[in-house]
């Protein structure tokens, strides 16, 4: 049975009054900043009737703990500000990696974890004969633990939460997204609440 990926998201900081922000910007649009916060359900209307070039206005920076295939997909949000934990210049000194639960308790685990070790042993191996991180992390695998810090204006927040919540996304990915869903919609409910 799959349970999880151990991910971890974590909201850094966000457009203060984000809400308020983009209200008021579409208010704008229609010269009514008089009635902002007077209607309820007026930001979710311009929503879902597709006027998401308002909800540019406000960002959330994230930080985000997972595996090296995630960051290869995530980074591929281009409208998306990333900082990453580097392997060039920072040595891995344990072996930190995802061990995708759908691997189970089986023979493919002892498989998965030798595979693991391997690596491991060969990436300390080339540290101490004198090979910069740089090149030793070549042998690293994608499973390695990393994090990193992304930061995306609302609406690209909404297209990435659609699209790697999908059931077709990554498993790990799904895991990472849901995460910054549910903070999304906890602290953002007018803009993120019917996704």
């Amino acid at each position: 049975m799959v349970t999880s990926y151990n991910t971890i998201v974590k909201l850094l900081s966000a457009t203060p009054k984000a809400q308020e922000n983009v209200e008021f910007a579409g208010r704008l649009c229609y010269d009514t900043q008089n009635k902002t916060g007077q209607s309820e359900d007026w930001l979710q209307k311009r929503v879902l009737d597709g006027h998401e070039s308002l909800i540019e206005h406000s960002s959330a920076t994230f930080y985000i703990r997972c595996s090296r295939v995630v960051t290869h997909e995530l980074v591929r949000h281009r409208l998306a500000s990333y900082s990453q934990r580097s392997q060039r210049y920072v040595k891995e000194a344990e072996p930190k990696f995802i061990t995708p639960p759908e691997i189970g308790d089986s023979e493919l685990l002892l498989i998965f974890n030798s595979i693991m070790d391997q690596c491991w042993f060969a990436y300390g191996e080339m540290l101490k004969q004198g090979i910069k991180p740089e090149i030793a992390r070549y042998v690293l695998p994608n499973a390695c633990e990393t994090q990193i810090i992304m930061t995306m204006n609302f609406r690209e927040l909404r297209h990435f939460i659609k699209l790697r919540t999908s059931p077709r996304a990554l498993p790990e990915m799904r895991e990472v997204a849901g995460k910054v869903k549910v903070l999304c919609q906890a602290f953002w409910p007018k803009i993120f609440g019917d996704l």
